[in-house]
């Protein structure tokens, strides 16, 4: 009787080789019947996995023996390193994800009525930059990048979909993340230096993690101002200080009571003998006055 079986997987592939490893048999020696193939969503879900049923074809009489996948996994040397069998498949798996965020990109562009718009991409280890070049792309940026990190984060999330290990997606549009780069460490320049001049801490706007980053790395090397990070997200700010406050303007040491000294001079206490003396004075006073009067 023939053997077979019926597995599932994300991919094809995937559902293949758990067939292979079951029956412990090559491809090669298997009839294969495809009952359903993968259905992603817009957002790159898997709906319907895919679904195989492998049959086993029966041996040839003069056939001559070939190790089959379980056996061949344990004739492999003992000394030779895993890392060399693992980083094709490492290699397969990141340029399925580089794809998975190609064809989510270009759906939305598509949605959105932008077709003449360029995708470069520029890939390394466990990163790719994805640069969008053409006209009036503006609206894929928004004010202040909003947008253009919110594509980029569910390009990101798309991506990531897909087996394998952490892949980085950085998208820009035009030069906007190099000129923003730019204006932000301009404005830590600027705003530093009037927290150095005038004492008082500053807030900025309320910025992602990474345009943070940028401005915390350009005030590390200004003397004379630290920065932290207040609130919560999206509403994250940052606190420009200075770090030598003056004593303030209202004389030596602070202290604001001789700011407001008086220019007439403090008159000494009378001693309880000067204040009698006085009293007796103003009621001899009184009574030369009182006098005078006749009935």
């Amino acid at each position: 009787m023939a053997r077979e079986i019926i597995t599932t997987g994300k991919t094809m592939e995937e559902a293949l080789a758990k067939a292979y490893v079951e029956l412990d048999v090559r491809a090669d020696q298997c009839e294969i019947e495809v009952i359903d193939k993968p259905k992603k969503s817009l957002f790159g879900r898997i709906k319907v996995e895919a679904k195989v049923k492998v049959t086993v074809k029966e041996p040839e009489p003069a056939a001559e023996e070939k190790p089959t996948v379980k056996k061949a996994v344990k004739q492999m040397p003992k000394e030779e390193p895993v890392q060399q069998a693992a980083s094709p498949a490492k290699e397969n798996h990141n340029a399925e994800k580089l794809a998975a965020a190609l064809n989510y990109i270009k759906e939305i562009l598509d949605v959105m009525g932008l077709r003449n718009v360029e995708i470069k991409t520029e890939e390394k280890d466990d990163c790719a930059v994805l640069t969008l070049e053409g006209d009036d792309l503006g609206v894929l940026i928004g004010r202040h990048g909003e947008t253009l990190d919110a594509l980029q984060y569910l390009t990101s999330l798309v991506c990531n979909r897909v087996e394998g290990s952490y892949f980085r997606i950085t998208l820009d549009c035009g030069n906007y993340r190099e000129k923003r780069e730019e204006a932000l460490k301009e404005l830590a320049k600027k705003i530093s230096a009037k927290v150095k001049r005038t004492g008082r801490s500053q807030m900025l706007e309320p910025m992602n993690p990474y345009e943070r980053r940028i401005i915390h790395a350009v005030l590390s090397d200004i003397d004379g101002v630290t920065s932290k990070s207040k609130g919560d997200e999206p509403n994250r700010r940052i606190m420009i200080l200075p770090t030598n406050r003056s004593k303030g303007s209202y004389g030596k040491g602070g202290n604001r009571s001789s700011y407001h000294k008086s220019s007439k001079p403090r008159q000494p206490e009378r001693t309880m003998e000067e204040i009698l003396k006085s009293e007796m004075a103003e009621e001899e006073k009184n009574t030369k006055l009182y006098s005078k009067i006749e009935l």
